[in-house]
């Protein structure tokens, strides 16, 4: 990535779009909180690599857009309030890595401490299971064999 990651924490318009996430609405404000902490705010240029495979951070996009390859194969083409990861986070999938397609800034948080998160909040396990599991048909639709 091109910018060194930053705090997100202190950054009001930042915290106010990770709080109005689906994903972390039903987190209670201790773990939002918590969540907010160890979030990292990050910069990506067009073309650049955001998020390399084996990567351990899963990704909130804030600004731009992004896309989602398998061995150079685009997958997914992800926008603002998408997020990115959540095979990482359940301990499943394939490798996946995101690169900048438009200038893109990007919230990125430990995929161990998503996944613990996810396992204290029912709402937010259900969701990450459903939203990988459209990732995961869109993918294999678009991949060879």
């Amino acid at each position: 990535m091109a910018s060194a990651p930053r705090e997100v924490l202190g950054d009001l318009a930042v915290t106010a779009f990770v709080e109005s996430s689906p994903l972390f609405r039903s987190l209670d404000p201790e773990a939002r909180r918590d969540l907010l902490q160890l979030a990292q705010l990050a910069d990506a240029a067009a073309g650049e690599l955001i998020s390399a495979e084996g990567d351990e951070s899963f990704l909130l996009v804030l600004e731009g857009t992004a896309s989602a390859r398998v061995s150079g194969v685009e997958v997914a083409h992800l926008g603002r309030g998408a997020t990115f990861g959540e095979g990482r986070v359940l301990g499943a999938g394939r490798p996946v890595s995101l690169v900048a397609v438009t200038d893109a800034t990007v919230v990125s948080f430990p995929a161990p401490m998503i996944a613990a998160l996810a396992e204290r909040f029912p709402k937010m396990k259900k969701l990450l299971e459903a939203v990988y599991a459209g990732k995961e048909k869109e993918a294999a639709a678009k991949l060879p064999g």
